[in-house]
């Protein structure tokens, strides 16, 4: 199943810009660890900005990771959905045979009851399981 290139191009941007998210917080951190020794007021202005960049990074990362999982998920469905498919066409196609099995059972049994009046009720019971078709 191919994307159109309006996806392809929304998908793409989106992962550069997760990377760049990502990257950027890389930065953030190792500058958070050159103002370890800086002062107090400093320091807590500087984790109040982290936590919010922090916020945005795991989201990027929880991106990431939950696309490649619901990726695998969606394929895994496809492929039982398909085998489902197959397997109902399969089913299908027995239910077919067994019911033009059965027709003609019933138009034998009708035929054998006709020079044979003792099979009367067998005949009944086949026409009941397999009424004749028009």
């Amino acid at each position: 199943m191919t994307e159109d290139k309006p996806t392809q191009v929304r998908e793409r941007a989106t992962l550069w810009i997760g990377a760049a998210v990502l990257v950027g917080f890389a930065v953030l951190v190792v500058y958070m660890l050159s103002l370890l020794d800086s002062s107090e007021t400093t320091w807590n202005r500087a984790l109040y900005l982290f936590a919010g960049v922090e916020a945005i990074a795991f989201a990027a990362a929880g991106y990431f990771f939950g696309r490649e999982v619901h990726r695998q998920r969606a394929e895994s469905a496809e492929l039982r959905a398909r085998q489902a498919e197959q397997q109902w066409q399969q089913w299908s196609q027995r239910a077919h045979e067994a019911e033009a099995k059965g027709q003609s059972l019933s138009t034998a049994v009708r035929v054998m009851a006709e020079q044979h009046h003792e099979l009367a009720p067998m005949a009944q019971m086949a026409q009941a399981f397999f009424p004749q078709k028009p």
